[in-house]
C-alpha cells in the first residue's frame, strides 16, 4: 500500500513538473501590451503626427509617460506600453519645431481615454485631429470673490449650439459622469459663461444628439477636451477660451477600448421594468454624492448598460432624476444582490443580469 502511494506521489510530481514546463510563469514581456490605430484629419490619414501616452492628463503635451511614436504615410501607428490605463494624445506641428500645440497646429486628446493596455488584447483606436485656436486674453471678474471661464464652443471654427460644458476637479472619474458642475447648453452663438471659486479645473465639452446629459457618446455626437487643461482659475480673473470640438466618427464594439460592461434591469417593486431611469455607480457606500458613472435613460424594457474604465468596488443605484437631491415623487433604488449594494468589477470581465428595484420616494 505504501509503495503504491509513493508511486502515485511520484507520478503526480512528474505531471506537475511537465505542466510547469508547458505553462511557464509570466515573463516581463507579458506585462506590456500594444495600442494601434490611425491618426486622421477631416476624414483623411495624417502622416507625421506624434502620438504620445500619459498616465496623468495634467501632463498633456508636457511630460509623456513613454517615448512617443510617429504615424506613417497612411496615418497608422503602433505603440508598446505597460499594462494599465493611459491617456493618448496626438499632435501635428505645422507652425514650427517641437513644443506644445500653437495656433494653427493640429492636435487631439483621444475621446475614448483612458485606453486600457491589456497584454492579451491590442487596443485599436482612431484619433481625429483638430486645429488649435488662438489663445485668448484674461480679463477682470466683476463678481466679488469669484473667478471664471467663458468663451465659445466651435466646430471647424464656427460656433456650435447645444453643447454642455462639464467641470471636473480631477481625473479620478476619467472625465465621465456628471462631474463637479455642468453648464447650460450653448446657444446659437456657441457662448458659455461660468463663475467659480479659485481653483484648478478640467473642462470637457459634449453634445449628445439624443439631448441626454449623460451616457456613452455615440457616432454623430460631439466631444472636446481643452489642450490647456487643467485650467487654473484665480479670484478676480476670467479666462477666455475658444473651445474646439469634433464629431465622434469612430464606432467601437462594446468594451472595444478596454471598458468593462455592466448591465441589468431596473424594475419597480412589482417587478415591472421602469422606463426613463438612470443606473448609477458610486464610489462611496453612502451613495449620496455625485455618481462616478451614469447610464443613458432606460427604455421600456428597463435595461441599463454602463461602461466602467477601472476595476474596483462600486455601489449600484438607480434614480429617475439627476443633478439634484432625491426628493418625494422621484424613483430611487439600490442593487440588493449584496447587503451593501456593491458590485465588484474586474477589468475585462463583463457583469450582467443585475436587477435594481426602485420605488417612489415618499410613497406617492
Amino acid at each position: 500500500m505504501r509503495v503504491s502511494a509513493i508511486k502515485n506521489a511520484a507520478s503526480f510530481l512528474l505531471t506537475l513538473a511537465l505542466c510547469l514546463l508547458a505553462f511557464p510563469a509570466a515573463s516581463p514581456a507579458a506585462q506590456t501590451g500594444y495600442v494601434t490605430g490611425r491618426v486622421m484629419f477631416h476624414a483623411k490619414p495624417m502622416p507625421g503626427a506624434t502620438v504620445t501616452a500619459y498616465t496623468d492628463p495634467a501632463q498633456l503635451f508636457k511630460q509623456p509617460s513613454a517615448p512617443p511614436v510617429t504615424s506613417g504615410h497612411d496615418g497608422r501607428f503602433k505603440m508598446k506600453l505597460p499594462r494599465g490605463p493611459f491617456y493618448l494624445a496626438a499632435m501635428k506641428k505645422l507652425t514650427g519645431p517641437g513644443g506644445k500645440p500653437a495656433h494653427g497646429d493640429l492636435y487631439a486628446f483621444y475621446g475614448g481615454n483612458p485606453v486600457i493596455i491589456d497584454p492579451f488584447r491590442t487596443a485599436k483606436i482612431t484619433i481625429n485631429l483638430m486645429v488649435k485656436p488662438k489663445d485668448r486674453e484674461t480679463t477682470a471678474c466683476k463678481e466679488k470673490g469669484k473667478g471664471g471661464i467663458e468663451g465659445t464652443v466651435t466646430l471647424d471654427g464656427k460656433p456650435l449650439d447645444g453643447v454642455t460644458l462639464y467641470i471636473y476637479l480631477d481625473s479620478d472619474s476619467s472625465f465621465r459622469g456628471l462631474g463637479y458642475y455642468m453648464s447650460p447648453p450653448t446657444g446659437v452663438d456657441g457662448r458659455f459663461k461660468m463663475r467659480m471659486n479659485e481653483g484648478t479645473y478640467y473642462l470637457v465639452a459634449r453634445k449628445r444628439m439624443n439631448r441626454e446629459v449623460t451616457g456613452p457618446l455615440r457616432v454623430g455626437d460631439y466631444y472636446g477636451y481643452l489642450d490647456i487643461n487643467p485650467l487654473v482659475v484665480h479670484k478676480g480673473k476670467v479666462l477666455h477660451v475658444e473651445f474646439p470640438v469634433m464629431m465622434k466618427v469612430e464606432k467601437a464594439a462594446p468594451g472595444g477600448q478596454g471598458f468593462t460592461i455592466v448591465s441589468g434591469t431596473i424594475k419597480d417593486k412589482n417587478g415591472k421594468p421602469l422606463k426613463g431611469m438612470y443606473a448609477c455607480l458610486y464610489k462611496k457606500d453612502t451613495m449620496t454624492n455625485r455618481p462616478a458613472i451614469v447610464s443613458e435613460k432606460t427604455g421600456a424594457d428597463g435595461v441599463f448598460r454602463l461602461e466602467v474604465p477601472f476595476s474596483g468596488k462600486y455601489y449600484l443605484g438607480a434614480r429617475s432624476v439627476l443633478g439634484k437631491p432625491v426628493d418625494d415623487g422621484q424613483y430611487w433604488g439600490r442593487y440588493d444582490g449584496n447587503p451593501d449594494h456593491s458590485v465588484v468589477i474586474v477589468a475585462g470581465k463583463t457583469v450582467g443580469g443585475l436587477d435594481v428595484t426602485a420605488d417612489v420616494v415618499g410613497g406617492k
